[in-house]
């Protein structure tokens, strides 16, 4: 068959390219955006909050999908039923396309409501708008994505998504360019109809490649006769039975977003600042702050994406362990990635700012405060996956219901008191919380004990060991006061260096979990020669 699986670390680090490459296009555009002065942080305002109500919706008619369909499709691939995955593609397919339209009709035509009533920003309403086409896309994408994901073929999952952002990212940067003059509400709205015009690309791209393998498809499925043709009733009440946690999850994370959005802008008034004064400051958080803390969850998301079909997939086959084997090496290795970012964010946070936004520098310190985040986000990004592969749905977004509701009362409360800071601090408790229950939840099911050592003590060491290296150099580089530009890139270059060399000296990765990597003998080797200099 065309259609080709690749292995667990394999399908991992082709997710994780090209997440890097989509928040390297998504944070180039953004950058770009922020610092077109008709735009700047009002338009930032705009954007975000619309595309805050974008993601909650979207949650609601889409995001389950993907992970739904990938654990159904691998459950039927691990016993070589491939007529029964391709039967759920097929049912997936209508059952979804029907729910995204409604949601869709009703975004477009609710736009003008929702925008003054419940944001209390009207200027948001054309971006709705733009947005609403976007969710049928959305959904046919997300199921194509899904059954490919489900058949271990990450590469086709990733490439979707990296063209949809590339794409996004051109023609926002055109559609505002060409719409300036216009008012900051209607440059926003340009914005987000090239997220439509994105999704579109996407599905078109998906359905090429589906139609390109069908041949192949239909043969395998005509071979595979030997398992009951489940009816599309009993497969929709499944794909129901599935969705509507794994949808739970992702509808209270982007509930989150809305929280914000609902009270921050209503605390900020009460803080004693003029709508437009609010806007500015909320730009802040969304398009500079989030932007920046977004980065690391992309990183470490092809974990989260990988775990759910090899996860279901060992289980289906009676192997737990080999489950349990790859939930610890993705811990461990969320851990490298979670813990330099957030000390590199905390350092390097006002220079960074300085080069990204040098038009608009304030915020650094909502960064140094917001970046804690990443640690704990990071980490339930994984812990989710490895729930949702044992069956276990309910629990990641039973943790971040909690912690959206904690955010709530104390956004509602501090923000009319203390102003843009208490978000970033609410942002930091919501995603403790959420981690808090999934860890706890996670390690009750594996009935193992947690390896504090080499999950969390051997990164945290090599973590200070970076932080302490990184501020000493950034101090010595700013003595000769050369170019904050030249300062703060030498200054992440030398970071990923000192941080590289002392997860290889404090032997943080095994042996056996190096040789699971792409050219894994070769990188020991390596390692093998730095340890003896």
């Amino acid at each position: 068959m065309a259609v080709k699986k690749q292995t667990f670390m394999n399908g991992v680090l082709v997710v994780m390219f090209s997440q890097i490459l989509i928040k390297i296009f998504g944070f180039v555009y953004r950058i770009i955006l922020t610092n077109i002065p008709s735009f700047s942080d009002e338009g930032n305002s705009y954007y975000g909050s619309a595309y805050q109500v974008y993601t909650l919706i979207l949650a609601i008619a889409t995001m389950g999908i993907p992970n739904t369909i990938s654990k159904l499709v691998s459950e039927k691939m691990a016993i070589d039923d491939k007529r029964g995955a391709h039967r759920i593609f097929q049912t997936a397919m209508g059952l979804f396309v029907f729910i995204a339209t409604i949601f869709s009709a009703s975004l477009f035509l609710g736009a003008g409501a929702i925008s003054t009533n419940i944001l209390k920003n009207p200027g948001v309403k054309y971006s709705l708008m733009a947005l609403a086409p976007a969710i049928i896309f959305v959904a046919m994408s997300a199921t194509l994505r899904g059954y490919f994901l489900g058949m271990q073929n990450m590469m086709q999952y990733s490439k979707t998504q990296v063209i949809e952002q590339i794409v996004n990212s051109i023609f926002s940067v055109v559609f505002v360019v060409m719409l300036t003059g216009s008012s900051p509400e209607i440059m926003a709205a340009g914005s987000t109809l090239a997220t439509t015009l994105s999704a579109s690309v996407a599905f078109l791209y998906m359905l090429k490649y589906y139609n390109k393998n069908k041949k192949d498809i239909w043969e395998d499925v005509k071979k595979s006769t030997k398992y009951a043709l489940e009816s599309k009733k009993q497969i929709v009440k499944k794909l129901i039975s599935y969705v509507l946690p794994i949808s739970f999850a992702s509808v209270v994370a982007a509930l989150s977003g809305v929280i914000d959005i609902v009270t921050v802008m209503d605390g900020l008034q009460k803080f004693g600042y003029d709508l437009q004064t609010a806007n500015e400051k909320f730009g802040i958080l969304l398009g500079k702050v989030d932007i920046l803390t977004n980065v690391p969850l992309a990183l470490n998301v092809a974990f989260s994406v990988a775990l759910v079909p090899f996860v279901s997939s060992a289980l289906a086959k009676g192997r737990k362990d080999e489950a349990v084997s790859k939930i610890n090496y993705s811990l461990k290795t969320s851990t490298m990635i979670a813990l330099p970012c957030t000390a590199g964010l905390f350092i390097l946070a006002k220079p960074i700012f300085e080069l990204l936004f040098p038009n608009a520098t304030a915020g650094a310190y909502l960064l140094q405060i917001q970046c804690w985040m990443v640690i704990f986000s990071v980490l339930d990004q994984t812990l989710s996956g490895s729930l949702q592969g044992f069956g276990k749905l309910y629990v990641p977004g039973a943790g971040l219901l909690v912690g959206a509701v904690t955010k709530y009362i104390l956004n509602v409360v501090f923000i009319p008191i203390y102003g843009e800071i208490v978000p970033a601090i609410t942002t930091v408790v919501y995603n403790v919380i959420a981690f808090a229950i999934s860890y706890i939840a996670l390690f009750r099911i594996l009935k193992q004990k947690r390896n504090f050592k080499n999950i969390f003590l051997k990164p945290i060491l090599a973590t200070g060991i970076m932080s302490i290296s990184t501020l000493l150099f950034y101090k010595l580089l700013a003595y000769f006061n050369i170019s904050n530009s030249i300062d703060t890139v030498l200054s992440i270059i030398f970071a990923i260096v000192i941080y590289v060399l002392s997860v290889i000296y404090i032997g943080i990765l095994n042996e056996d979990e190096i040789k699971q990597l792409p050219g894994g003998n070769k990188i020991w080797k390596v390692c093998t020669k730095l340890k003896k200099i």
